[in-house]
Parts: structure tokens; sequence; C-alpha cells
């Protein structure tokens, strides 16, 4: 039988009753004739729990046992799925990370996956058997639990996917599947029914949260169909993210924003040097912007990265003796598309409608398949809803709701 993994976030199986609506679905999917493996995040907001009580009992919790302490969630979660399917009459087993063969490296609370070890896996599938694995956490070189980072969940369900040559890797959430962009901001907001592995990507490094850049830049490595699913609307088909060909004209697919960036300038003979200090000091490598000249290197970082702003400005101004400094929040609207920053066409569109609108660009930049406005923070929305209307329209690959 094929094998479909599916991946289910903490707002799935927020409660007991989401939990059984989960086992539902992955009932459905043995019915179909697949054998299933099924990763779960942990329930609602309960890593964010877990993380308030290690403040609570430490100014500056070790990551190792910060380590240990959050991947309790994951195991809350995949045990309680587990014994739903078996309620239901299908046998299951729950598995963490390391026993299923998740090899991380790197620094605690921000591992990457090296490799993946099936075998236990499939042995489990062998047996006729869901098996239900625990998000966000493998074992590293030391046998030591550690944590994957933001999103890490839809990471080790692509790299389960990937090792077991799975048809199809599902992503199931809150929401049913991609949109044009974020409907909360734009009313007019399509959902797409298929999308590229490049613009996924890019619009989810641009603020787009239905899917984890990692996650989608590991399934573009190794052919992982991708399927964004609602968990709670199974007539939805979602959005399929798979290798497309461009089109012959490049256009916006989508738009996505980060409603608050914090940008550190670095000015020194060796910036790029001083740059990598402050990256180390903030524990981050993966920022939004990185951009270097000369003697002057600007990093812009999420907020939410940044616990406090104020802090955390006086500390880079004590650490690096005035060579490093903090502005004021930006904003950032970004348009997707193949091809995108390859043309001056929708860039002139952007520009002329933006400054019609009065609203200031503090700064542009693009890359092969975006280009982003830096913009105050309470004109996201507007800068959003404008540029939806102006570059999308009808244009992008949706389905038509009646």
């Amino acid at each position: 039988m094929s094998i479909i993994v599916q991946k289910y976030g903490g707002s799935s199986v927020a409660s007991e009753d989401k939990i059984r609506l989960v086992a539902g679905r992955v009932m459905e999917a043995k019915r179909n004739g697949h054998d299933v493996v099924v990763v779960v995040s942990a329930m609602g907001s309960t890593t964010n729990e877990l993380l308030g009580l290690a403040n609570n009992v430490s100014d500056n919790p070790p990551p190792r046992e910060l380590d240990m302490l959050l991947t309790a969630g994951e195991r809350i979660s995949m045990s309680l799925l587990s014994m739903a399917i078996q309620r239901m009459g299908t046998d299951a087993i729950s598995l963490t990370g390391p026993q299923s063969g998740i090899h991380t490296k790197g620094a605690h609370f921000n591992a990457n996956i090296d490799r993946v070890d099936p075998r236990r896996v499939l042995d489990e599938l062998g047996r006729g058997r869901v098996a239900v694995v625990a998000g966000y956490q493998g074992a590293n070189p030391d046998g030591e639990v550690a944590t994957l980072g933001r999103g890490g969940s839809d990471t080790t369900a692509v790299a389960l996917a990937a090792a077991l040559k799975a048809e199809c890797c599902e992503i199931y959430s809150d929401v049913d599947g991609v949109y044009s962009a974020d409907p909360r901001i734009v009313k007019g907001a399509k959902r797409i029914d298929e999308i590229s592995y490049a613009e996924m990507v890019e619009l989810a490094r641009h603020g787009a949260s239905v899917l984890n850049t990692r996650a989608v830049e590991y399934a573009w490595k190794h052919g992982v169909e991708l399927r964004a699913r609602s968990t709670f609307d199974a007539d939805s088909p979602g959005t399929v993210i798979r290798e497309l060909p461009r089109e012959d004209e490049p256009r916006v697919i989508g738009v996505a924003c980060h409603k608050a960036l914090v940008p550190v300038v670095v000015e020194d003979d060796d910036a790029r040097a001083l740059g990598d200090e402050v990256l180390e000091l903030l524990g981050k490598a993966d920022i939004f912007l990185d951009r270097a000249e000369g003697r002057r290197r600007e990093l812009l970082i999420a907020a939410e990265d940044v616990a406090d702003p104020e802090a955390f400005a006086e500390q880079m101004q004590e650490h690096f003796d005035g060579r490093v400094s903090v502005e004021p929040r930006r904003g950032s609207v970004s348009a997707v598309g193949l091809g995108l920053g390859e043309t001056n066409k929708p860039l002139q569109k952007a520009r002329a409608c933006l400054d019609k609108a009065g609203v200031s660009v503090y700064a542009e930049f693009r890359n092969e398949h975006s280009f982003t406005c830096l913009v105050d923070p309470p004109q996201v929305s507007r800068t959003m809803n404008l540029l939806h209307d102006e570059l999308i329209g009808s244009s992008v690959r949706e389905r038509e709701v009646a």
C-alpha cells in the first residue's frame, strides 16, 4: 500500500474533541487503502506555556533542559491520538522523534535534521499499525533530545515522507490551504489550487504562516509533494505544493507581510564579522534580510525574536560600543511569483500604486521570485490590500468560490 504522511498542528489537536476528529481523519485514510504516518504538534498553546514555566524558574534556562521540557508537549499529543485511534478499532503506536529515527545536528532549541532512519516506522506499518510520531524533535549525535525550532513539526513530517518515499505529505491546520494573502487582512484573498516550491518558500520566508520555510525547502530538495489542507473542512481539496513550470510572463501569485521587523545596523571596518557576532548573541542564523555593503551591514530580524526591543537596543549599544544600532521598527510587504525579480513591470506598478495612495516606502529590494517594500508598521495592512488589488486581481491560480 502507498504511504501517506499527515501532520496536524497545535490548533488541530487542542482538545479531546479535536483529537477524536483527527483520529477520524486518520481512519478515513486507512479505509482508503493507505498506510498512515501521523506527525503531531503540541496541543494548542502548550509549548508557550512550557516556555513560560521555564522562564519562571530560571532567568536563563539551559538549552538541554529546555529541549527536554518542550518535547513533552508533542509526547502528550502523540499518546492521546494513538489512544483515540485504537479506540476506533485500528492498531496504532506512538513514537518520539528519536524512536522514529530522526537524527539532528546543530544547537539545542534550533537543530536541523541531519538524516532519517525509517526502519522502526516501516516495521510498525508492516504490522498494520498507524505510526503516530511526535514532531519538532530528534536525537543529536550525543544521543540527547534536540528540538527543531519554530515550525519543526512540519519539517519532521516532510523528512519522514522523504525517507519513507510517501505518496505525499499532507499538512493539516485550521486553514484550508495557501491563500493569495492573509484572509484576515485582505478580504479579497483567494485560495490557490497549486503553487510551486519556489513560490511557497518565498511566501513562507516573507511572512505567510501556513507552512514552515525549512519544511518546504526540504520537500523541494527531496521532491515530496505537499498538500496544505484544513483539519475541519474535509470537502476542501486545499493547496498542492509541487514543481511547476514558469508562466510565459512573470506574475504575482501572492502577497505576504511581516507586521514588525527590527532593523539592526552594523557599521565597522569588518561589518560582516561583527554582524555574525550579533546573530550569535541572538542565537539566530535564519533572519529575514541580511545586506552588506562596504562598512555597513543591515540585518532585519522578526520582532517576535526580540522579546524586549528597548532592552535589546541597550544590549547592542553596550556590547558593541556604538558600532551596532537598533533603528525604529519597520513592516514589510512582499509580492511573490516565479521570475518576478527579473522584470520591472510589477515593481513599477507597485511603486505607482503606493505613491498614488500616499504610502511612504523606506526601502525596497528584490530577488529572483519576489520584491519587498519596507513601510511603517501601521501601514502594513493597507499596503497589503493595495498591492493585492493592484497586482493579483483574478490572475492567481485559484478555485472560484461561489
